[in-house]
């Protein structure tokens, strides 16, 4: 007579271990800030290349000494100035808990791209505070001409790196 421990029953399937809760990378909430994130670079992506386009044409008649930086430029230039530190916070918000979301995610490729487009992006936001000029705050103000155009080239070709990099963390993902 076979005893009720005989080998020949298969043995009870070891209990599934809990599985962890998925967190989205971008959630219905995140989906807001990045949509308000999206519109405001949108917004300092036409105005710089207005910016750009006067520097240039400035840069193509400077043995003329023509300007064409009128009232217009200088309302763009302060629009910009103006976008530039609106965009701050909810950047800032979007990429912080975006990176707490996906830091644990298997893709890593993903992930490391996401941490270079971030500190790329955190090149152009640093690189705008030094080129500013603000009334009282003298002692921030970078003096150096050397510096001012190592920042301002800096600002200017870093968005370019973002987009690059960007394309690339968008390949990586799903």
């Amino acid at each position: 007579m076979a005893s009720p421990n005989h080998s020949d029953q298969p043995a009870a399937p070891a209990p599934n271990p809990p599985r962890k809760k998925y967190v989205r990378a971008i959630g219905p909430k995140l989906h807001i800030v990045l949509n308000l994130v999206w519109t405001l670079l949108a917004l300092l992506g036409v105005n710089s290349v207005y910016l750009a386009a006067v520097t240039f044409f400035e840069w193509l008649d400077r043995a003329k000494g023509v300007s064409y930086q009128n009232y217009f430029y200088q309302f763009q230039f302060l629009g910009h100035l103006v976008l530039g530190i609106v965009f701050i916070i909810p950047f800032l918000a979007f990429n912080i808990v975006h990176i707490l979301n996906t830091a644990n995610r298997p893709n890593r490729k993903a992930v490391w791209v996401g941490y270079f487009l971030f500190a790329a992006s955190l090149v152009v936001l640093g690189t705008g505070f030094v080129l500013m000029r603000v009334e009282g705050l003298e002692w921030l103000e970078v003096k150096n001409p050397a510096g001012r155009s190592a920042a301002y080239w800096a600002h200017v070709l870093a968005p370019l790196a973002c987009v690059w990099l960007y394309i690339l963390h968008r390949l990586a993902g799903p």
